[in-house]
């Protein structure tokens, strides 16, 4: 497992308006949905350790001024959105008053460990100079601050599905992006897409990874906006879109299992010995195989899409725009899992469709995960009901492989709508570029 330092600074950071009399208290939150946790010494003698989210006491003000206090919190990438890490370490006396805030953050390597070491001196007289110098230090550190990008799946953008031009029609329950592009018909160039998740390009301090596996409305989590573009032999295409998710419930069996593993993280981080690693690397594990299972989701879906016949914005005219929802239930929380969908889509103008008509898509998809495949049949049934005698379906066989953590390929065979030039047979890669990391739950 990789481990990544950074060190705090300034180093040291000096505590202010502390009294020879104080009783001082640490505590430290661990933010991002991330999981962390600390050990407090002063010359090699241990002051606190374990997950110090609330004030804990470590020494009297006068005990504790004569030499520096060493601060370390080691926080696990857990959380499948993003693998920026994000502490808020706080100092207090006994009164409650804060003698030290600040909040800090760093990545962490791809499933493995952000180490954040910080120096700390109880200053009981208050140096104007020193704090002018902080404040410098805390404006060039925010000036500097960058977000790196991490290379991870992307799901169907909700424009390729608009225009029915993904090989999957009903998607799994997915977890969006930062940043993410997808390439349909990866060898004719057919189409492109694009996605973020505007939510996960800042980091939150409050956000603990209880909040988020515990909320049951993941909302602004999930939300993602996107574009599309795809190119037949009579027009071109744009699409828009965003995708979210209302709804998921792990289980009051899950939420048990995921605290559990949760506390025992925490009180194995503080101390990285080789043994503890290995109990973290299974943990870790555990952990991210049922955060990636969620019992019953419910995700929403719209986007609108416009063509063109001369490949200019100039002449575009809107096609059709549709909005979704879909169902994803796992019944014993495991591999199988079964998607229902329902999708309404007003047609203007699209290749066969050449009337305004109102269609209604109803649809069910059976998932089965294998190690890094993943093998799926959907039947989607489409109802016209602007032409009473008319009805149209969809079936198809999907399947899904992970070439490597940043690079997924799914290929497709069946029968698509229409009654002509209506055979399925296409690839399609995902790959992304994000600001946060991004993993699917598929």
């Amino acid at each position: 497992m990789e481990i990544k330092e950074h060190q705090l600074e300034p180093n040291p950071r000096i505590l202010e308006g502390s009294k020879n009399s104080d009783e001082i208290y640490i505590s430290i939150e661990i933010g991002n949905g991330q999981i962390g946790g600390s050990q407090v010494s002063q010359n090699e003698e241990l002051l606190a350790k374990g997950r110090l989210t609330e004030p804990t006491f470590i020494g009297n003000a006068s005990d504790l001024k004569d030499s520096e206090i060493e601060v370390e919190t080691n926080i696990l990438d857990v959380n499948s959105f993003t693998n920026m890490c994000v502490l808020t370490t706080k100092f207090y006396n006994q009164e409650n008053q804060v003698l030290f805030t600040r909040i800090d953050k760093g990545e962490a390597p791809e499933n493995g460990i952000a180490s954040f070491k910080g120096k700390y001196i109880i200053n009981l007289f208050t140096i104007a100079f020193f704090l002018l110098f902080t404040t410098n230090q805390l404006i060039a550190q925010n000036a500097t601050d960058e977000i790196k990008f991490q290379n991870l799946e992307t799901p169907s953008s909700p424009g390729f599905i608009l225009l029915d031009n993904t090989p999957s029609s009903i998607e799994r329950p997915v977890t969006p992006q930062g940043f993410g592009v997808s390439v349909l018909g990866f060898f004719q160039g057919t189409g492109g897409a694009m996605e973020f998740a505007p939510f996960w390009l800042a980091t939150h301090p409050k956000l603990t990874a209880e909040k988020m596996y515990k909320n049951k409305f993941p909302v602004l989590y999930n939300f993602s906006i996107s574009a599309a573009t795809v190119k037949s032999d009579s027009s071109n295409y744009v699409a828009g879109g965003f995708r979210t998710r209302l709804f998921q419930s792990y289980g009051k069996s899950s939420i048990g299992k995921l605290d559990a593993i949760k506390a025992e993280i925490e009180d194995l981080l503080p101390d990285l010995s080789p043994q503890n690693i290995e109990k973290i690397k299974k943990l870790q594990t555990d952990y991210s195989n049922l955060i990636s299972k969620p019992i019953f989701t419910i995700d929403v879906a719209a986007a609108v899409g416009a063509g063109s016949v001369t490949n200019s914005f100039s002449d575009l005219e809107l096609n059709r725009w549709a909005a979704w929802m879909s169902f994803n239930y796992r019944p014993k929380g495991n591999d199988f899992y079964i998607t229902a969908l329902t999708r309404y889509i007003n047609n203007e103008k699209f290749e066969e469709y050449t009337v305004t008509a109102d269609l209604l898509d109803v649809g069910i998809r059976l998932n089965y995960d294998i190690n890094k495949f993943c093998i799926s049949v959907e039947y989607l049934h489409r109802l016209n009901f602007t032409s009473k005698t008319y009805s149209d379906f969809r079936i198809a066989a999907i399947g899904s492989y992970q070439i490597s953590d940043n690079f997924f390929i799914t290929s497709t065979f069946g029968k698509n709508f229409t009654d002509v030039n209506n055979i399925i047979a296409m690839a399609g890669v995902n790959f992304g570029f994000s600001r946060t990391k991004i993993k699917a739950y598929e």
